[in-house]
């Protein structure tokens, strides 16, 4: 009788030592990132198409989606989503902070001239054939003023709208 139960709690023990975990059970998802229990890797998306591993000894590597374990798991479908999600809103941030950046130093490079000066200078460098990112720049600049609408921009630039983008990075005048 004893070695029977030794025998049978034997075979329980291995059969617990041996089963492994499911993926649902083995990767979790956590605040934007999927995190092994096992090991302790984290899954994040830092790019678009692309996954970060970070492993528990600080390295990383990166992976396609459809290489990770997760993939083509409820897990994954969900987390990709989420990623991708996130992924986007923090492009969309990161734009909307760089527009923002250039219109601030769109303003300081024309702060102290008047709108009419403003277009004076415009009309002179589009007829001297000045660097049409410059004539652009002050065009935008005279549109944020309200001086010009933006339906008047590609006449006065003499451009095909599709072609004009008002969110353009120059330097300031007088920089080299």
């Amino acid at each position: 009788m004893k070695k029977l139960i030794v025998f049978t709690m034997g075979i329980a023990l291995l059969s617990a030592c041996g089963s492994e975990k499911s993926v649902e059970e083995r990767y979790v998802y956590e605040e934007g990132k999927v995190v092994d229990v096992e090991s302790g890797d984290q899954y994040m998306m830092e790019e678009e198409g692309a996954i970060t591993v970070i492993h528990t000894d600080g390295t990383k590597e990166k992976l396609a989606i459809d290489e990770t374990p997760f993939y083509e798991t409820a897990l994954s479908e969900e987390y990709i989503k989420s990623l991708e999600s996130n992924y986007a809103e923090r492009k969309q941030k990161l734009l909307e902070k760089k527009k923002e950046e250039l219109k601030a130093n769109r303003r300081s490079r024309y702060a102290e001239i008047s709108d009419e000066e403003l277009l004076e200078q415009f009309q002179q460098a589009h007829k001297d054939g000045l660097d049409i990112g410059r004539q652009i720049d002050m065009v935008a600049e005279l549109i944020d003023r309200g001086t010009i609408s933006e339906e008047e921009a590609p006449e006065y630039l003499e451009m095909d709208p599709e072609l004009i983008d008002f969110d353009i990075d120059i330097e300031k005048p007088g920089e080299n």
